[in-house]
């Protein structure tokens, strides 16, 4: 939006200073009439100047151009002026004698001024942004040597106590005896053999007994 303002704004003003230029450039040419002539009887000019004329005589005189105008009746002294907008020659006359007073008006075309070059707006800078530096990740040690895993303990497994025999073994120890030589008697032959056997019983009795017991 700013460009194009500037750009319209620079238009303006070029186009205002060719037309003060052109009011400034413009000029006038002076014909004087005398002795019922215009002196100079041709003038040359450019586009958009003008030709005054001023009368020098007793006599009223005018001037009449062809496709351009006409000036006033001028009397003795009194001055009168046309303008040439376009590139021609033309002749004019005097609009009371007519053709026994004539005059010539060249006109040039203007030169073409060299155009103005519009200054170009400056662009207004982009920042450029800055690049993201990317963090530098710190670098893995490796290790030198790898630790031997400390060796697991394997516990010994417990000594197994040998449960004592619940039951003891109870060594009876029958004593043996010597039989005594049979009595000459006829009544105790088997006495002591019966004796022995029971105190056999009785000792494995009383062993089974404490066997029985201790369970």
């Amino acid at each position: 939006m700013r460009s194009q303002a500037a750009r319209l704004a620079a238009v303006a003003g070029l186009l205002l200073f060719v037309a003060l230029a052109s009011t400034a450039t413009a000029a006038t040419t002076a014909v004087n009439i005398q002795g019922f002539a215009f002196v100079p009887p041709s003038v040359t000019i450019n586009v958009g100047d003008s030709v005054t004329w001023t009368n020098k005589d007793a006599a009223a005189h005018s001037v009449v151009a062809s496709g351009v105008g006409q000036t006033p009746v001028l009397t003795q002294n009194q001055s009168g002026g046309l303008s040439f907008n376009a590139a021609g020659t033309f002749s004019y006359v005097c609009g009371i004698h007519g053709a026994s007073m004539m005059g010539t008006v060249i006109v040039r075309a203007a030169a073409t001024p060299a155009p103005t070059p519009v200054p170009t707006p400056i662009p207004t800078p982009v920042p450029t942004a800055r690049p993201t530096v990317a963090p530098t990740a710190a670098p893995t040690v490796e290790p030198t040597s790898t630790a031997s895993p400390a060796p697991t303990a394997t516990p010994s497994p417990a000594p197994t106590t040998a449960a004592p025999s619940a039951t003891p073994t109870v060594a009876v120890v029958v004593p043996t005896q010597q039989a005594p030589a049979p009595a000459a008697s006829n009544d105790g032959g088997n006495s002591p053999l019966i004796i022995a056997g029971a105190l056999a019983v009785a000792v494995g009795l009383v062993a089974f007994a404490l066997t029985r017991i201790r369970r």
